[in-house]
C-alpha cells in the first residue's frame, strides 16, 4: 500500500515539468517565427537550446517513470492517474497533469508544423537549384557550403512530388 506522504512531492515535480515544457513551447514558437521570417541568425542558435531542453525534459520524464515504477505502476497515463488518485493533493496534481498533457500536445503540433516548414523550404531550395542547373544546361557547377563545386544530378521537375 502506498502511503499518501510518499506522494507529497508529486505536485512540485509536475510544476517543474510544466515550467520546462512552457519554456520548450516558447522556443518552438521562436523557431517557427524564425523559419517563417527566414531569420538564419536565430535559427543557428536554436538547435543547441532545443537539445538542452529536450535532455532536461527527458530526464524529468524518466524520473516520473521511475516514480511510477517504484509504486508498482505502469509508465503511462493510467499509471499516472492511479498515482494521482493516491496523492494527498490529488485535485491540484490532476490540474497540473492535465495541463502538462495539453502542453505536450501543443509542443508536438508546433514541432510538426516546424518540420513541415523546413521541408517546404528544402523543396523550394531544391527547385531553385534545379532551375539554376537547367538554365546553364547542366554544365555549370554549383558551390556547396565548403566552397567546393558540385553538380546537381537528377533534380526533380516542377510539379513533381
Amino acid at each position: 500500500m502506498i502511503r499518501k506522504a510518499d506522494l507529497s512531492g508529486l505536485d512540485a515535480e509536475l510544476q517543474i515539468e510544466l515550467d520546462m515544457t512552457a519554456t520548450f513551447i516558447k522556443l518552438l514558437q521562436k523557431e517557427q517565427d524564425a523559419l517563417i521570417g527566414a531569420n538564419l541568425e536565430i535559427l543557428e542558435t536554436l538547435p543547441r537550446e532545443k537539445s538542452v531542453l529536450v535532455m532536461q525534459l527527458t530526464r524529468l520524464s524518466n524520473q516520473r517513470d521511475q516514480h511510477l515504477s517504484s509504486h508498482g505502476l505502469n509508465s503511462d497515463r493510467k499509471g499516472m492517474e492511479a498515482l494521482i488518485s493516491r496523492s494527498p493533493n490529488a485535485a491540484s496534481v490532476t490540474v497540473k497533469w492535465d495541463e502538462l498533457l495539453r502542453m505536450a500536445e501543443s509542443a508536438q503540433q508546433l514541432n510538426r508544423t516546424n518540420g513541415d516548414l523546413i521541408n517546404t523550404r528544402l523543396r523550394y531550395n531544391q527547385q531553385a537549384l534545379t532551375v539554376l542547373q537547367n538554365a546553364t544546361g547542366g554544365s555549370a557547377p554549383l558551390y556547396g557550403p565548403t566552397g567546393r563545386t558540385f553538380t546537381v544530378k537528377g533534380g526533380r521537375q516542377f510539379g513533381q512530388v
